[in-house]
């Protein structure tokens, strides 16, 4: 199996649908759109610097905006995960399938593992105070992430919901020993647009460790049809400077390979590309243009065998 590719490469990758930085008007340039006929020289326009930093770093710096930059990506995941969601939530287990009195059942955990802003933490919250099940009325919602400033936010979200119905925990997830976890296994995992940042062994290792038997998994991720083009989590900062953290390049079949050497079972897959009807409904905004017909992203459920 080849191995996860590293992006660190400098050029306009950016996924968010933002003007760019003002040109100063006595900067002398031109564009292949100008109109002026009497134009002997073409120069292109001027690109915006690129800075990497920590993964960590390029999170605590994009949180302020995180939920407003018009992201193309968390746009398309919205879409996909509302009807992906179900499918995920009607194969987590019974936690407590012989057990009749709600006084000794185990409540059901649920983990959101890189949760960010609590995005898709609040969708699972809404959930199960909405249409609790009766088996599964004891419900704990639990968000990780290694971003403080991520966190923060989350919590601001989550707020107004009963305490013993989420935790959060702020954690590199990834970096830690299975002895040193703060919580304990859980039956169901969602863990969105995290696996870019993350070799695939060092992921589905974790995500081994934090999963129950039987429990399942549902993974979204960039698709690298887009990140072979220069697509890459970021943001362009006030200064006008595009921020990234570290990514890696994982081919769909890879991901589904190296969850099955890490005993997972593969329950569903899902891909989705950029259509014409997502800009003209605005979905996505202008800079979706150039990724219509390309595939941006990818979904797959796992099942923990054992």
């Amino acid at each position: 199996m080849t191995q996860p590719t590293t992006i660190d490469m400098t050029f306009d990758t950016s996924l968010v649908d933002v003007k760019p930085p003002t040109i100063d008007a006595n900067t002398s340039f031109s564009t292949v759109e100008s109109d002026q006929a009497n134009t002997s020289t073409i120069q292109p326009r001027p690109q915006v610097p690129i800075h990497h930093i920590p993964t960590q770093d390029a999170y605590n710096q994009w949180a302020s905006q995180y939920d407003s930059d018009g992201n193309m990506l968390q746009a398309i995941d919205d879409i996909e995960l509302a009807a992906f969601l179900p499918t995920f939530l009607s194969q987590i287990p019974n936690p407590n399938p012989s057990t009749s009195s709600s006084s000794s059942e185990s409540p059901l955990r649920i983990l959101d593992l890189g949760c960010g802003t609590g995005r898709n933490t609040l969708k699972l919250l809404r959930h199960f105070t909405q249409t609790p099940a009766p088996s599964q009325s004891r419900t704990k919602i639990i968000g990780i992430d290694f971003s403080p400033a991520m966190l923060t936010i989350a919590h601001s979200k989550l707020s107004p919901y009963p305490p013993e119905t989420w935790d959060l925990h702020c954690c590199d997830i990834f970096s830690s020993p299975p002895s040193s976890l703060p919580i304990p296994a859980v039956h169901a995992i969602l863990s969105t647009l995290v696996l870019e940042h993350i070799p695939l062994s060092n992921f589905f290792s974790t995500l081994s460790s934090l999963l129950l038997p039987s429990g399942v998994a549902l993974i979204t991720n960039m698709h690298h049809e887009m990140g072979r083009l220069g697509g890459q989590a970021g943001f362009v900062s006030q200064q006008g400077v595009k921020v990234r953290g570290r990514s890696f390049l994982h081919k769909v079949d890879e991901v589904l390979e190296k969850a099955a050497e890490s005993g997972f079972e593969v329950l569903g897959v899902r891909e989705r590309e950029v259509r014409r009807g997502d800009l003209d409904g605005g979905v996505v905004g202008g800079r979706g243009e150039k990724w219509v017909g390309v595939r941006v992203w990818m979904g797959v459920l796992v099942r923990r065998v054992g």
